[in-house]
């Protein structure tokens, strides 16, 4: 059995330890995490199908790609991209397989996106994985959500509204 309190313990740590400047935007902690791990963080929001995740990571050669679902509020998309920084940052994903220079590019929209996570490493994590992507990705949005700035209030404010037929 876990112990949920030493692992939100050691993910509020690791938290501390990236020493964040005051970030506002999602944008800004993702060129933290970036920096700090010496490879791009890529955003692209997609409309996840049903079933899907309602966001994902991709690691490639040259950097780290993260899908998140496009059609929910800033705030939901930020815990996302947070969750999925998260994993990145834990040291959850597989190192990306090597690539020939001569190797054909494939567009990504023609292939099914459960193989592209079986193939890198992702098809699923354990509990405990999740248990810590969670944790500090909570740790992360909090972190951009609390942080000085003009962007976090305006940001913040409309995620906070109720959109009648809309993901809140």
């Amino acid at each position: 059995m876990r112990d949920l309190g030493r692992t939100r313990r050691r993910m509020r740590a690791m938290a501390r330890r990236l020493e964040l400047p005051p970030v506002s935007t999602v944008e800004e902690l993702c060129a933290v995490v970036a920096d700090r791990a010496g490879r791009g963080v890529r955003l692209v929001p997609r409309r996840m199908r049903v079933g899907e995740p309602s966001g994902f990571v991709e690691r490639r050669a040259d950097a780290d790609v993260i899908y998140f679902e496009q059609e929910t509020s800033g705030l939901h998309q930020a815990h996302i991209i947070c969750h999925e920084l998260a994993h990145l940052l834990c040291g959850h994903l597989a190192e990306p397989p090597a690539v020939d220079e001569g190797t054909a590019h494939v567009e990504l929209s023609t292939i099914d996106a459960d193989m592209i996570r079986l193939v890198l490493g992702r098809s699923h994590y354990d509990d405990a994985a999740e248990e810590e992507a969670e944790i500090l990705g909570a740790e992360l949005t909090r972190i951009l959500i609390l942080a000085p700035g003009a962007g976090t209030t305006s940001q913040l404010a409309p995620a906070l509204e109720h959109r009648k037929g809309q993901h809140v």
